[in-house]
């Protein structure tokens, strides 16, 4: 059984290519065992034992975010990993709330893409602003803070010396363009409408 002080576990949002997204946990001995074998193991919410993702299937992609992880299956992997229902809901970015509360409900995921999951997040914590949030940090950081933040983790990617880091710091990098994006009063939506015309021209 993983222990909740010593290896807690964290959120990983997951998208199924061309089918959905869900929702499980994951924890550091979980995040080893995925990279080492090639397909991804999972803390189970009450036993909290880790386990391989049902059918074991092949990893396109797995990163660490800001308090989560984030994980792309290939299409025909099994997109309910605990059995059928709604699993208990987490909050992707708060470490904090994960260490002292691992059983805390995951779940409860639309079906939109990581990008469109973590923008509604986001915007989430820029209403609520919940205590013990990194993303609420950062908000209450000002607009200075957070360009000079995603300005150092673009750095880091330019530091970067192999695949792994790259991939790790491109998801970093993201993270903190989309929190820059909603302090600015601006959307995902219209950088992706922004690409599509230059696509177009």
């Amino acid at each position: 059984m993983s222990s909740t002080t010593k290896d807690p576990a964290w959120p990983v949002l997951v998208q199924i290519s061309g089918e959905g997204a869900c929702a499980a946990l994951m924890n550091r001995k979980a995040f080893r065992k995925s990279l080492e074998t090639g397909f991804p193991w999972i803390v189970h919410p009450e036993t909290l034992r880790v386990l391989p993702w049902p059918g074991e299937p092949q990893i396109l992609s797995l990163s660490e975010l800001s308090g989560c992880f984030l994980l792309t299956l290939p299409p025909g992997s099994i997109l309910e990993p605990y059995g059928k229902g709604t699993p208990p809901e987490v909050n992707p970015d708060d470490r904090r709330d994960m260490e002292e509360n691992p059983l805390s409900e995951i779940g409860g995921m639309e079906k939109n893409s990581v990008m469109e999951q973590l923008t509604i997040l986001i915007a989430q914590r820029h209403k609520t602003m919940p205590d013990g949030s990194y993303t609420t940090h950062l908000f209450e950081q000002g607009i200075d803070k957070i360009l000079k933040k995603t300005g150092e983790e673009a750095v880091e990617l330019l530091l970067a010396r192999n695949d792994k880091d790259v991939i790790y710091e491109s998801a970093d990098l993201v993270y903190h363009l989309l929190v820059l994006l909603e302090a600015s009063g601006l959307s995902w939506s219209e950088v992706t409408r922004e690409l599509s015309r230059r696509h177009s021209e």
